[in-house]
């Protein structure tokens, strides 16, 4: 199981939905940190209207997603 980072903002609603999926399936699934997309200029200039991002090993997964793809997406190598 690999790490996934959660790139979002505060007060987005997607964020938040983005974050509960994770939750739910974190702990048995999926293990992920959250970044704050205002924290590193790269993610802001690259992912600021598509937000909420889940990043992994150098590839993405825009939204929309729901738990399926999150789980698809976390078993990529």
């Amino acid at each position: 199981m690999s790490l996934l980072v959660l790139v979002k903002s505060n007060d987005c609603p997607l964020c938040d939905e983005a974050k509960t999926m994770l939750n739910s399936l974190s702990n048995s699934l999926v293990e992920f940190e959250e970044q704050d997309i205002y924290s590193v200029r790269e993610l802001h200039t690259k992912y600021w209207d598509k937000i909420p991002v889940l990043l992994k090993n150098n590839q993405e997964l825009l939204w929309p997603f729901n738990e399926e793809d999150i789980q698809k997406f976390n078993s990529l190598d």
